[in-house]
């Protein structure tokens, strides 16, 4: 009876650890890559990272620049700190720094073929074309059925997920203008601890199984 339970056990760990692998936390990275400021652009071919995780309830969102480039708002209502779409359910977007804020779900479609935006992010006062914010921005983003998977791109040959106002110090005369992160081809499913953890249990049960039988084989 002993041995029938924890075989029942065993099993019964492994098939909700495999029934649970397609609910996996996920991890997709966007690159800033598409260079749309005036001119011959701000000089730069990749200018940082988008990075999605998912969290409990949510996904979380890290924007990272590269070369001493920050966010910035220019009081130009063409003009947005930082724009991304989201499918499905309207969603709440936290932790966000002091002074920042957001606006969503709306529909803005910024001049540049750039396509439309439904969430967006300004830094207001916290930064301008002269104080721009270089210390990357970390937030979170929430609501029912949210995953990295809900970001969808603006609905141009851009393919652009995120659409950030940049300023770039380009060695002393800095430019500013818009810059598109597209899919960067990166994109891990990382399963959950707890579906680890239970598939962790099944493999441990199944193999006291082996070793037990062995044993009585050796006695028998």
């Amino acid at each position: 009876m002993k041995h029938a339970a924890l075989k029942s056990l065993a099993f019964a760990a492994c098939a909700l650890g495999f029934s649970a692998l397609p609910a996996a936390a996920g991890v997709i990275v966007y690159k800033f890559d598409q260079d749309g400021c005036s001119g011959s652009g701000c000089g730069l071919t990749n200018y940082g990272t988008v990075t999605l995780t998912d969290i409990s309830g949510g996904v979380n969102v890290k924007v990272s620049l590269l070369n001493n480039s920050g966010l910035i708002d220019t009081g130009a209502m063409s003009f947005h700190t930082l724009t991304f779409n989201l499918a499905g359910s309207p969603a709440t977007i936290t932790n966000l720094p002091n002074l920042w804020s957001y606006t969503g779900p709306a529909n803005w479609t910024p001049n540049g073929n750039w396509g439309t935006f439904n969430y967006i992010l300004d830094c207001n006062t916290a930064c301008s074309s002269s104080t721009p914010w270089t210390t990357g921005l970390d937030f979170n983003v929430a609501g029912t059925g949210i995953t990295t998977t809900s970001f969808i791109d603006s609905g141009t040959a851009k393919d652009t997920y995120f659409l950030a106002d940049i300023s770039n110090p380009n060695g002393g005369t800095p430019l500013t203008g818009r810059i598109g992160a597209s899919y960067s081809g990166t994109g891990t499913q990382v399963p959950e601890p707890f579906t680890m953890s239970l598939f962790g249990a099944g493999l441990a049960g199944m193999a006291t199984l082996r070793r037990r039988r062995k044993l009585q084989a050796a006695v028998a």
